[in-house]
């Protein structure tokens, strides 16, 4: 069995781990520099272990297996297509991804194009799977997509959180709960874990004074 393909796919898939999230976004600029800033592969790893946990407190049932490979590999266009930042460039999303629809379906092509460009690097039958799997997760179609989405949000509101026990300017704080739950309806025990993050953020909330 030639197994050089998928050496070339994991060799390069490496990169993930060296993508930062957050760091020179909007607000995270002016706070002090992060000793370390969390990689988008850090992210993927513990949405799977959020995956996992939620699998049976969810209201309908799920496929676990589809679940986690979705969450595997929902991020890794991101290797050639960059880590858009939610915030914009005024901090309210209405020029990213986050609420503006133009936006967002230019961002979807170019991650599109790099999703065929990254899984053509595995045997054709395994890299048309993942590239099968990551259109279905980006249709939103399925329960499966669904989940991975609403939780997907909430880890990055979990992270703010831990980043900045609270510490925030007060338009980060509204911003990162309205984006945190914008997908927690799919399912009562998803809404309810994160209406928990978003009150534990409240609570330490401290407005931050850039001095």
């Amino acid at each position: 069995m030639n197994t050089s393909e998928i050496v070339s796919f994991i060799t390069f898939s490496e990169k993930l781990k060296k993508l930062e999230r957050f760091k020179g976004q909007f607000y995270w600029k002016d706070y002090p520099t992060l000793p370390r800033y969390e990689s988008v592969a850090d992210h993927s790893w513990r949405l799977s272990l959020l995956i996992y946990a939620f699998e049976k407190k969810l209201s309908h049932p799920i496929n676990i297996e589809k679940a986690l490979k979705m969450t595997i590999i929902h991020d890794l266009p991101e290797i050639i297509s960059g880590d858009d930042s939610p915030m914009g460039k005024d901090g309210t999303g209405k020029d990213s991804h986050a609420y503006n629809g133009d936006v967002q379906k230019q961002r979807h092509e170019r991650e599109k194009d790099a999703a065929k460009e990254l899984f053509s690097k595995l045997p054709k039958d395994i890299g048309e799977e993942m590239f099968n799997l990551w259109v279905e997760y980006e249709s939103q179609e399925c329960f499966e997509a669904k989940v991975v989405k609403a939780l997907d949000k909430i880890e990055c509101l979990l992270q703010v959180l831990e980043y900045s026990n609270g510490n925030l300017f007060k338009d980060h704080l509204e911003f990162s709960i309205s984006y945190g739950l914008k997908h927690a309806n799919i399912d009562p025990a998803i809404k309810s874990f994160g209406e928990e993050i978003a009150q534990e953020m409240r609570n330490s909330y401290k407005e931050y004074v850039n001095e």
